[in-house]
């Protein structure tokens, strides 16, 4: 017979697993209506790590970004031409997250080869950003972009599929879906974190990004993951790494950002991000940031990036360039997809030429937006288009370096020299910035509208992302959160805002550190434009 305390046992077991159950069900729910991920890994990967102490990202989910090669797994890029692609090893950062006790739990979807910003441009069907997820409806009630082109990465962290996911970002592809989708989000500095087995698009652009719960979680992963790799041919040496440590030692000394003291804290505003097309909801949540820092005793100054209006040009030159060179090894001759119209039969006579097989795969297994930029990239690599193009692209992007490395106090020790000596008060710590020109747009149902909205959007919305990412140095999207105005005010739109931390190369420290004291800041009260 059953006792009284076996029987309240018994049902708070049924509770727990019913409750468990549902949670369950509204993740495999909100997964398949955000179409998050393109490979889940099986649960042999969740093996939980026993070691003792336990390791640094034990017990910890991660996605990874379907553009790093995982062994024995699909590594599609989100296109046709890689959808039977099984690779025979594992990316640094894969094998980097599994040596530190991580759970792997799948590949996210993206923007194909990483080429777009609102994850439309997929093999495997667009992105949809959680927030428009209704969990009384078991649907998405209101459809909006993710952003890219690491949106299912993005999407997997902000609607709990996994504490962290990794991504990448050439000119905004980390931070934009973060700051759509309301979770921090890391482009380290160039060369600090390896991409052995990253399917690469553009060689001196694309760095390994990072999305979590949060900055402290973002941490802990670019910590484990940031090595010199003498498999990466653009990893940066030991020696800058040991250098760049020192000097971080040095200039962290001036502020105690763990007791929210910022009085020491020098932060710069760029007069060039601010544009007539920034909304005004970005507009009071970029003011109530300021005000939240200015009550901790930071120090704002304004200061001119000149060459911000020519980058945005600069990027796409550069990075289509270098896109039409990397991308010209998917031909059907060696691996990836391969056109059946001209595939050879068992005949030698009727084989077809190599060149007819190479266009005829790429034309039947390349996406639009991927077309689009190798043509832009073959034009700017002909005998024309490198001199008035391509060459001028690399003098803007000196320009736009030796600004940054002007504006900062801390030294840039990749420089021979130095351009801000040790203790000079006329450069800023960090600088301040709008993370995108507002909440996240809608996506359009019909492709022709889709394309043609998101090449207006990210030509529009990457002039605040793509000078960090030519200048090679790292930058923190942090969402802020507004308070709604006491009735009978209306209501404030819940779809996430953020701002942008921008620091010297080598100094993400300093960005966690003000990333952490931002992340405590709560809900903001909106502040009138006149007050700043």
């Amino acid at each position: 017979m059953k006792t009284k305390r076996s029987l309240i046992r018994n049902t708070s077991l049924r509770k727990f697993f019913a409750a468990k159950s549902d949670r369950n069900e509204k993740k495999h729910k909100i997964e398949q209506e955000s179409n998050t991920f393109i490979t889940r890994f099986p649960h042999t990967e969740h093996a939980e790590h026993t070691t003792h102490p336990p390791l640094v990202l034990a017990g910890l989910a991660v996605a990874i970004k379907d553009i790093f090669c995982t062994r024995g797994t699909l590594t599609s890029c989100a296109s046709a031409a890689l959808d039977d692609f099984k690779p025979t090893y594992d990316a640094h950062v894969v094998s980097q997250l599994r040596k530190h006790g991580a759970k792997l739990v799948g590949k996210t979807n993206m923007d194909e080869f990483s080429m777009g910003s609102a994850s439309t441009f997929s093999h495997y069907g667009k992105v949809r950003n959680p927030h428009g997820f209704c969990p009384q409806q078991q649907a998405m009630v209101e459809h909006r972009s993710a952003g890219g082109s690491s949106g299912g990465s993005a999407a997997a962290v902000a609607a709990g599929l996994c504490d962290i996911a990794i991504g990448s970002d050439t000119g905004g592809s980390i931070r934009l879906p973060g700051a759509y989708c309301g979770v921090p989000a890391l482009k380290p500095s160039y060369g600090l974190i390896s991409r052995f087995g990253m399917v690469q698009y553009s060689t001196s652009l694309d760095t390994v990004g990072i999305l979590a719960r949060s900055t402290d979680l973002i941490q802990k992963t670019f910590d484990c993951l940031s090595s010199y790799d003498q498999r990466d041919p653009t990893s940066i040496p030991i020696t800058y790494r040991r250098k760049s440590a020192e000097l971080n030692r040095l200039w962290q000394s001036r502020f105690a950002c763990e007791s929210e003291d910022l009085s020491n804290v020098r932060v710069g505003v760029p007069i060039e991000y601010f544009t007539s097309d920034l909304s005004e909801e970005v507009l009071s949540a970029f003011r109530a940031t300021v005000d939240f820092l200015k009550q901790r005793g930071a120090q704002f100054v304004s200061v001119s990036l000149p060459s911000t209006g020519a980058c945005l040009g600069a990027y796409y030159v550069l990075a289509s360039a270098e896109a039409s060179s990397n991308l010209a090894r998917y031909s059907g001759l060696h691996f990836g997809s391969r056109s059946a119209v001209d595939r050879p039969s068992n005949t030698l006579d009727s084989a077809p030429p190599p060149s007819n097989l190479y266009a005829a795969t790429r034309t039947e297994f390349f996406g639009e937006e991927v077309k689009r930029r190798l043509l832009l990239g073959a034009y700017t690599l002909s005998a024309s288009g490198m001199k008035n193009y391509f060459l001028q692209a690399q003098k803007v992007r000196l320009a736009v370096r030796a600004e940054y490395d002007r504006v900062f106090r801390a030294p840039n020790v990749l420089m021979k020299t130095e351009t801000a000596p040790p203790g000079s008060e006329e450069g800023v710590d960090v600088l301040l910035t709008p993370a995108t020109l507002g909440s996240a747009p809608a996506l359009e149902e019909d492709e022709a509208q889709r394309a043609l909205a998101a090449a207006a959007d990210s030509w529009s919305q990457d002039q605040l992302l793509v000078p960090a990412s030519l200048a090679g140095i790292p930058a923190l999207a942090i969402p802020v959160r507004l308070a709604s105005p006491a009735p009978p005010g209306p209501p404030r739109s819940s779809w996430p805002l953020a701002i942008q931390l921008i620091a010297q190369w080598g100094y993400e420290d300093t960005l966690f550190r003000l990333g952490s004291v931002l992340e405590r800041m709560g809900s903001l009260e909106p502040v009138p434009s006149q007050k700043l």
